[in-house]
């Protein structure tokens, strides 16, 4: 089933420098839904389309774009829990599963992290680790450099997200510590795609 996202809003927001002083990481959510408005702007923020030639809101190495959504729903307006794979090309979202794994994304963080439960959405990160290992096999260190470029870009989809929600009134908090295996199944990722990044929301 692919459910179609509200048009983001492109023009009218708080003030970069404004974002940038305030943004914190939050990892205390009331247990109030965000609503579907608001999902739509910190999706479009951290993959969206933004340019004529398919460039995205995320600066990509080589352009490669090897960052996918899954994302976790637990609290938004106007869309049933579940598990959803976000499709930048068409501003939507498609849903995996109508079960949501908390127990299994809680025991996916190392340590006590109860944000990872408490959130009303996880973005999951996940990149096709291996093209971009490929692709920039021939730069020093060899095998290496491509899984820098895409933890790098993993970081800037982050800061998009944290100002965007920074910009929005939500909270957010980016979660690293994570057991990769555990993070896939909960996300219910393919064996194509790895975890790079948690963000909690709320």
């Amino acid at each position: 089933m692919i459910l179609d996202l509200p048009a983001p809003e492109a023009y009218e927001s708080e003030s970069l420098v404004s974002c940038i002083r305030s943004r914190r990481s939050i990892r205390e959510y009331p247990g109030t839904p965000i609503s579907i408005a608001s999902l739509s702007q910190l999706l479009w923020s951290a993959q969206g389309i933004t340019g004529a030639d398919q460039q995205r809101a995320t600066p990509s190495a080589g352009g490669l774009y090897p960052l996918h959504l899954h994302v976790v729903v637990r609290r938004v307006s106007e869309l049933e829990p579940g598990i959803y794979e976000y499709q930048c090309h068409g501003h939507s979202l498609k849903l995996l599963d109508r079960q949501v794994p908390d127990a299994a994304i809680q025991e996916a963080g190392i340590g006590d992290q109860p944000w990872l439960g408490d959130a009303a959405v996880v973005i999951g990160v996940a990149a096709r680790l291996e093209d971009s290992i490929r692709h920039f096999e021939s730069q020093p260190p060899q095998g290496e450099r491509g899984a820098r470029y895409v933890y790098m870009e993993s970081g800037a989809l982050a800061q998009n997200v944290h100002l965007q929600c920074t910009a929005l009134g939500a909270g957010c908090v980016l979660v690293a510590g994570f057991d990769d295996s555990k993070a896939q199944q909960a996300l219910g990722l393919p064996s194509n795609l790895a975890p790079t990044a948690l963000l909690c929301i709320g």
